[in-house]
């Protein structure tokens, strides 16, 4: 018969096995994620100390100090592009007039040594997606989605990242845009996770997020840990008064766990890199 202590000693034995188990789990867990992040970096308009040549050293500073390892990028232009696409990067997506240099581009940035390119395409947020330049439903400016197909070379498991810059003015072509990144996303992911990043010009609530949340999981909503900094991700190159307006997102479909949530409100000297503050997470692919 089991004495009382041996009882005792069996049942701590069992669980700190299980604590064991945990632990491995999680640990193995973390090694097998990476981080996403979306970045509307600002198209190149503005004067110093906003201008590109003095934020571009901030937005590779807070690139690297955050470690990312995939990216959406908003408002990048071709110039702009070549000058992120540092040694051990690669990038997909072309300027929204042409579908190659012309234009702002909703592009994907991902570090090589961890990702390898399957497939990747561009279409419109028009009623035409597939005719570069295309617009639609009042939209102020052309809008584009960008997808990259991506195998990540530590599991070998394949998804699928949507990145995509909504319009700022026209709420219908905000809405329409969104319903067709929808619509798009299961033909082209095939059962495959997907991720979605964007800078959706829309607030929680709104009818694009509440399109997006009827299909994926707002990575903020599932983050294993809390959400970490403001909610706030447009700025204005002001501190003062805070930033109030949340429109960047980083979304997930089943079969992704997220881990982290959080906003880089990084400034050096109270510049900061752009006039959106970047959104990033860690994610396993399940």
């Amino acid at each position: 018969m089991m004495t009382f202590r041996g009882l005792w000693g069996h049942v701590m034995g069992v669980l700190l096995g299980m604590g064991f188990i945990m632990a491995d789990h999680a640990q193995a867990e973390d090694a097998g994620s990476f981080r996403v992040a979306t970045f509307n970096i600002r198209c190149p308009v503005d004067r110093a100390p906003n201008a590109w040549t003095c934020r571009v050293g901030r937005v590779c500073g807070v690139i690297d100090k955050q470690g990312f390892d995939l990216m959406g990028l908003q408002e990048a232009t071709a110039g702009q592009i070549d000058d992120l696409l540092t040694k051990g990067w690669d990038a997909v997506g072309g300027g929204r007039d042409d579908g190659k240099r012309r234009g702002e581009a909703s592009c994907i940035f991902f570090r090589i040594a961890r990702f390898d390119l399957r497939d990747t395409g561009t279409f419109w947020l028009s009623e035409t997606p597939e005719v570069p330049g295309s617009k639609s439903w009042d939209t102020a400016c052309t809008r584009v989605c960008t997808w990259a197909r991506l195998m990540d070379r530590k599991t070998g498991r394949e998804f699928v990242h949507f990145n995509t810059h909504l319009d700022h003015m026209s709420a219908a072509a905000r809405e329409h845009g969104m319903a067709l990144i929808l619509t798009r996303m299961p033909l082209i992911a095939q059962g495959r996770p997907v991720i979605l990043t964007g800078d959706m010009n829309a607030t929680p609530g709104a009818p694009p997020i509440r399109l997006a949340t009827s299909v994926l999981h707002d990575a903020a909503a599932i983050s294993r840990t809390p959400h970490t900094g403001t909610l706030a991700t447009f700025n204005a190159f002001k501190s003062n008064p805070a930033p109030t307006a949340q429109i960047d997102y980083i979304f997930v479909s089943d079969g992704i766990r997220v881990l982290t949530h959080a906003t880089v409100n990084d400034s050096e000297e109270g510049l900061y890199p752009s006039d959106h503050f970047p959104v990033m997470a860690d994610v396993v692919l399940e």
